[in-house]
C-alpha cells in the first residue's frame, strides 16, 4: 500500500522533500533486499524511478532483468515466472516495468528499446475491443 500511496504523491508531483514521501521511500528502501514477488519489485521499481533515486533503481532493476522473459523480440515479466503465461497479473506487472523504464529525465536508445520489446509482448496481449485482460 505504501509503494502505490507514494508513487501517486510522486505522480502527483509531490516534492521527494515532502515529509510524508520521504517516510514512504524510507519505508519501501528497507524492504527491498527482502522482497521475492515480482509485482512487488516492478512496482517500486516506478516508485523509486517517479522519485529520481537512481541507485535504488538500477538495484530493482537488477532483480527485474534476473527474473525477465524473453520470447524472441518480446520481454515481459510474469508472477510465476513461466514461459507463455499471459494473464492479467503479467500484463500490470510488465506495464510497470514499461512505466520504470520510460520514466526518467533522459531516456536512451538502450532505454528505447528495452522498452520496445516489451510494448511488443503488450500488444500481443490486447484483446478485440483493444483493452487487456488486466483487472487495472
Amino acid at each position: 500500500m505504501t509503494a502505490y500511496i507514494t508513487a501517486s504523491l510522486l505522480e502527483l508531483e509531490t516534492p521527494v522533500t515532502d515529509p510524508v514521501v520521504t517516510k514512504g521511500l524510507s519505508c519501501l528502501r528497507s524492504i527491498i533486499e527482502d522482497v521475492k514477488n515480482t509485482y512487488i519489485t516492478a512496482l517500486l521499481a516506478y516508485t523509486f524511478s517517479l522519485a529520481k533515486d537512481t541507485e535504488t533503481r538500477q538495484q530493482l532493476f537488477k532483480k527485474l532483468e534476473d527474473v525477465a522473459i524473453s520470447d524472441g523480440s518480446h520481454l515481459y515479466w510474469s508472477q510465476s515466472g513461466s514461459a507463455g503465461d499471459s494473464d492479467s497479473l503479467a500484463v500490470e506487472i510488465s506495464s510497470y516495468v514499461l512505466l520504470a523504464v520510460l520514466t526518467t529525465d533522459s531516456v536512451t536508445p538502450a532505454d528505447l528499446g528495452f522498452a520496445n520489446r516489451i510494448v511488443s509482448w503488450l500488444v500481443k496481449q490486447q484483446n478485440a475491443y483493444g483493452g487487456f485482460s488486466s483487472t487495472q
